[in-house]
């Protein structure tokens, strides 16, 4: 296996035990549901991103660990006075985004 592809899955397993965490720790509800499938859309598309682009999606990979890790730390303890929703928000809104635009890059580099 060469190094791209490890340190593709090592940052995909860190990607997914964060993503793991952060719905255990908010706690299951119809929110931490949606937040789930959006976190679930975000593996999956650089799952497939990666069978096509390796480098694409190990660039995106990385940086929605960093924007998770923002939003994560923000809403597991910066949520006073409704301030939750917006993490939530931006955490759902920017996954779902990403992972739609990847899902859209690989339709195009597979109809290509």
């Amino acid at each position: 296996m060469k190094l791209p592809h490890r340190v593709f899955w090592i940052a995909w397993s860190v990607l997914s035990l964060l993503f793991a965490l952060n719905c255990i720790r908010e706690g299951w509800t119809e929110d931490t549901a949606l937040l789930g499938v959006a976190y679930g859309l975000s593996l999956l598309s650089t799952w497939l991103c990666h069978s096509v682009k390796p480098g694409v999606a190990l660039g995106n990979l990385i940086v929605m660990i960093v924007y998770n890790a923002i939003w994560s730390y923000n809403l597991a303890f910066n949520s006073q006075y409704g301030a939750g929703i917006v993490w939530w928000f931006l955490a759902f809104f920017t996954n779902t985004y990403q992972s739609l635009a990847l899902l859209i890059y690989y339709l195009y580099i597979r109809l290509k």
